[in-house]
């Protein structure tokens, strides 16, 4: 009985030990969000378009035909993908600052076709015309700051700073006259920069992966572009652009 009673009181004596030794010892360090990360997106973009242009008139070999003006919205949303990367730097234990760089691809395109008929001087009637403009959206890239608020696993942030975004226009015309078809093809391209502001939220799974839902709102001008016969100009503008997406990066260090 008494060998009993010894050997609880050892197993009870090794059990406080243990206790104590691990209440003794330093917790294991918080994983930390400074540092450098890098990381994929996917989501969806909402944008517009537009292309106006005043009537002009044109001599194509019988006669002086004015075609009318242009005012046009093309609609270019569309999936996109791409890869981000930035430094967070902690100011104290709740809040961070940052710089973050990113680059999307999607293919948003809208096109806009007409076909009416022309009164042709020399003719002494009309000719048919038909034509084709098409306004395409490439990459965007965009280089923000950010500033978070850290709740434990999560960071609330605000963002801000300069977008960009590639455009491309294309535009066909053809008109039936007395001497045969005459036809016309115009394009144009440009890099557009503007501005960006958004929100977002991250989750940090463990110390080196961390998911997030981010919304980004930019703007951005316009550029003239080439249409109908002559060529003449008009103008494209892209409008609003936003973009709501998800991702997971990948934190160096811990």
């Amino acid at each position: 009985m008494r060998s009993k009673q010894k050997l609880l009181v050892g197993l009870a004596a090794m059990t406080l030990f243990d206790i104590a030794a691990a209440s003794a010892a330093p917790p294991a360090p918080a994983a930390s969000w400074a540092g450098f990360y890098l990381g994929a997106h996917a989501g969806y973009r909402w944008a517009d378009g537009t292309f106006t242009s005043p009537a002009y008139t044109a001599d194509l070999g019988a006669g002086p035909i004015a075609f009318p003006a242009r005012s046009e919205s093309y609609g270019l949303g569309g999936g996109i993908f791409g890869v981000h990367g930035g430094y967070n730097h902690l100011l104290d234990g709740s809040w961070l600052v940052g710089i973050e760089g990113d680059i999307t691809h999607g293919r948003g395109s809208s096109s806009r076709s007409a076909a009416f008929n022309v009164f042709v001087p020399n003719n002494d009637g009309f000719a048919f015309f038909q034509g084709t403009s098409t306004l395409k959206l490439t990459w965007q890239a965009t280089i923000r700051g950010r500033l978070g608020y850290i709740s434990g696993p999560w960071l609330l942030y605000g963002t801000g700073g300069v977008a960009f975004i590639h455009a491309k226009w294309s535009d066909s015309s053809s008109i039936d006259l007395p001497g045969g078809t005459v036809s016309a093809a115009w394009s144009a391209d440009k890099t557009l920069t503007g501005g960006v502001v958004g929100v977002g939220v991250e989750y940090m799974f463990d110390p080196r992966w961390i998911g997030r839902i981010e919304y980004l709102y930019e703007f951005f001008g316009g550029f003239d572009v080439p249409h109908g016969f002559g060529p003449q100009t008009g103008r494209v503008e892209i409008g609003d652009v936003q973009k709501l997406r998800v991702g997971i990066s990948y934190k160096f260090g811990r």
